[in-house]
């Protein structure tokens, strides 16, 4: 059976395009709410909802290559050739990256928000079952244990309040567990695919793992990514506190078309 990702479409489908990608566990009509209100008027935006993350289920994530893969059918189907923002988070930045890679669209720029690009080998397995279950906590209110806390930036800050309210209420085990093994087996080191679009590599000050993965992308950029680092911000907590830092961004680069 094909996997199939749901693409949502907001706005009038003549206008300009913006496609706003998810990350693990969250849900695209709430974790981008802010920016499709502010975008939506003027801009069609696309909006595609990862495998598993719905309610009930019945296939989940495989790898980033199919997820980008059935996102691009879709997104053919309708017709469109071009899209003038691509905005992925954590995971999504990782699917964004590898639509750019396929060269299967005109993108005009692409916003990778916190990313992860190198495969954690043999760690894949043990860390998507301690993520899966973190993620839960998150949702019961519990705080991410420290190393990962330490790791996503909120070493001195509340993790529960800025995540808790991206996570899809509904999300089961299984559906974090399988996207936790896609983002993690995610590998573009050896890949000799090079991109020609507007990169801007965004990421909080306080991450870690976002930061080291900054020279995989530059490598595969024809021209000079753009670092855009948020001081003291955690993982996704530009999208959860201060979404309008990323409308305000799509807003500049689009200005940049006219």
């Amino acid at each position: 059976m094909k996997e199939q990702s749901k693409l949502h479409i907001i706005g009038k489908i003549s206008n300009p395009k913006i496609m706003l990608i998810h990350g693990v566990g969250f849900y695209w009509e709430t974790c981008f709410k802010e920016i499709i209100e502010a975008l939506s008027g003027q801009y069609c935006i696309l909006l595609p909802e990862l495998e598993g993350h719905c309610r009930k289920p019945t296939k989940y994530m495989s790898s980033v290559s199919v997820s980008a893969t059935e996102i691009l059918d879709e997104i053919k189907e309708k017709g469109i050739t071009q899209i003038d923002v691509v905005y992925g988070i954590s995971l999504g930045a990782s699917i964004a990256l590898e639509i750019a890679m396929k060269n299967q669209l005109i993108i005009s720029h692409l916003i990778l928000d916190s990313g992860q690009y190198e495969s954690m080998g043999e760690m894949t397995e043990q860390f998507s079952v301690i993520m899966a279950q973190q993620f839960l906590n998150l949702l019961k209110g519990e705080h991410l244990i420290s190393p990962i806390k330490e790791n996503m930036g909120y070493e001195n800050k509340d993790d529960v309040k800025v995540l808790q309210p991206l996570i899809f209420p509904e999300i089961t085990y299984d559906a974090l567990y399988h996207a936790f093994l896609v983002a993690y087996d995610y590998d573009i080191k050896e890949r000799i695919e090079k991109i020609r679009m507007n990169v801007v590599i965004m990421l909080g000050g306080n991450e870690i793992n976002a930061k080291n993965s900054i020279p995989l992308v530059e490598e595969k950029c024809i021209n000079p990514p753009q670092v855009y680092e948020v001081p003291d911000k955690g993982h996704a907590e530009v999208l959860s506190k201060e979404p309008n830092v990323i409308t305000g961004l799509i807003k500049q680069l689009l200005l940049q078309e006219k």
